[in-house]
């Protein structure tokens, strides 16, 4: 998802005109559709879906989001002077693509990357646990199945629900801090707050400090006298 999410915004942001517009109103197409009730609907046609077939599923279904970012950013790197030194240089559409353009949007791909996991671990879990995936698949989504199969709630065997339960919310948790952080890395704005909060913060160290140094005369002076 997050290659080709890549990939096409890359592409859409560089080469503009209609190469643009059509991946653009592809982008627009999916970003209309429900994403889920397309998953759910295609794993039905399959059938008992695999690991595999999930996941290529997500793939195909859920790469817009990553691609309209990545194509935002890449409208405003192509304008910069190296890309424009390249391109007068007479360098390959594909080499400005993946050596000039790319290595700027690895920390923006990276954020999507960790979003798409957790988005596909999240929609793998759903579909297995409705019964749109593979039984013999071993996940969290499976075991909530068999949880719901096996009427375990109505035993009162509690754990089996709170294992997969736990385990779904630590890992989607971790991935969304991790992604927080790699976002506020890679967002220039977010940098620029955190940077101006630091500034502040030495400004007024800086303050207190001086307000001390002036002091500590005057209290010598006044224990002299």
């Amino acid at each position: 998802m997050c290659v080709v999410a890549t990939v096409i915004g890359i592409s859409a942001g560089y080469f503009g005109g209609r190469i643009d517009n059509v991946l653009s109103g592809a982008m627009n197409v999916m970003l209309v559709l429900p994403q889920l009730p397309i998953v759910m609907v295609v794993a039905a046609f399959v059938g008992q879906a695999g690991p595999l077939t999930i996941a290529v599923v997500i793939a195909l279904t859920s790469w817009a989001w990553g691609a309209r970012v990545i194509r935002s950013q890449t409208l405003a790197i192509r304008e910069k002077e190296f890309v424009k030194a390249a391109e007068v240089l007479g360098e390959s559409k594909f080499r400005i693509l993946f050596v000039e353009i790319l290595p700027n949007l690895i920390p923006l791909v990276g954020a999507s990357f960790i979003g798409s996991v957790m988005y596909a671990i999240l929609t793998e879990s759903v579909l297995s646990f409705i019964g749109m995936g593979s039984p013999s698949a071993v996940s969290w989504g499976s075991m909530l199945y068999n949880v719901r199969t096996s009427s375990a709630m109505q035993l009162g065997i509690w754990w089996e629900v709170l294992a997969p339960c736990i385990a779904l919310s630590l890992l989607s948790f971790a991935l969304a801090l991790f992604n927080f952080a790699v976002d506020e890395i890679a967002n220039p704005q977010l940098r620029a707050q955190k940077g101006l909060k630091r500034w502040k913060k030495m400004q007024a160290d800086e303050t207190k400090s001086r307000a001390k140094t002036e002091l500590a005369p005057q209290a010598a002076l006044s224990g002299e006298k």
